[in-house]
């Protein structure tokens, strides 16, 4: 498999009564291979992993896997408070037909580096799809080293990192002096192209969910080299982020896939719908700029 390209954290979606929803999960994950995305990344942030419980996790599984279509693949997140727990869902993700596992490293209580060092060893030697670790700071309490990175890259215990960390010198911190296996995405939309362009191998999209076909354009224009096209895209795609910005995380991303894109959503307390105030908020920002996403919203 390519560890490249456009890679979707995919929404979870919901009954209305906050139940597992596998029809809302079946479509919207169709409609994001229908796109052309390159890959699928469940239960990522976005997917609000934390909120699914074990047996939903194997069937959400199954449900986004099967239903994925053409060169689209599925990666799955892995990430737990313990190492026994991540290899638990790396194996079950391979299981279910995982092209790769993608894992956060322990959260809440911050082990020592070589303990997390560890736990990356301990996930690459239970499964044979590849491993990308995840560093997300903000939710985590600690940065994952670049050195740790490259170390464990060049052992090959993992094949790639997603970044995440708000910062674009972050994102270039883990590619400077990378061993060559390491493939590199910036897991903030914003720094999609200029990360690309720095030699990052493609950009981990929340906004795909959104206009899925906006984003594939854009990485596809940043890896192409036509920098005028991908900054152009990007500005778009800036936009469109502050749109999503007027709502709390993850809601107005799924309001906004669900306006746009006719999708049908639903959501799990704590994390709510939209109060009626945010909605007016977001369409309020979203009407400067719908014109210039309508041909991305084509069939």
């Amino acid at each position: 498999m390519s560890i490249d390209g456009l890679v979707v954290p995919i929404a979870t979606l919901f009954a209305d009564d906050g139940a597992l929803d596998p029809g809302r999960n079946s479509v919207f994950a169709r409609g994001l291979s229908d796109a052309k995305v390159d890959h699928v990344f469940l239960l990522g942030s976005l997917g609000e992993f934390p909120s699914i419980t074990d047996e939903e996790r194997d069937r959400l599984q199954e449900i986004v896997i099967e239903s994925v279509t053409g060169a689209t693949d599925v990666w799955v997140g892995c990430g737990a408070p313990s190492t026994r727990q991540a290899v638990a869902y790396a194996t079950s993700a391979e299981d279910a037909g995982a092209a790769a596992v993608v894992a956060v490293p322990p959260y809440y209580l911050h082990p020592a580096l070589a303990s997390v060092e560890r736990y990356y060893r301990a996930i690459r030697a239970a499964v044979s799809v590849p491993v990308l670790a995840y560093n997300i700071p903000s939710l985590v309490g600690y940065a994952l080293p670049p050195s740790l990175v490259h170390r464990l890259a060049g052992d090959g215990a993992i094949a790639g990192v997603k970044d995440t960390s708000g910062s674009l010198p972050s994102v270039e911190a883990f590619l400077a002096g990378a061993p060559a296996s390491l493939a590199v995405f910036p897991g903030d939309d914003a720094f999609a192209a200029e990360a690309i362009a720095r030699g990052a191998k493609g950009a981990v999209m929340g906004i795909a969910n959104i206009v899925p076909k906006l984003c594939v354009a854009l990485v596809r224009a940043a890896r192409a080299g036509d920098s005028a096209r991908a900054a152009e895209l990007q500005g778009l795609v800036d936009r469109l982020v502050d749109v999503s910005r007027a709502g709390t995380f993850p809601a107005a991303d799924k309001f906004l896939a669900s306006h746009l894109r006719g999708a049908s959503v639903g959501y799990r307390a704590p994390y709510d719908p939209l109060s009626p105030d945010e909605e007016k908020a977001v369409l309020a920002r979203l009407d400067a700029i719908r014109g210039s996403l309508a041909p991305f919203l084509e069939r």
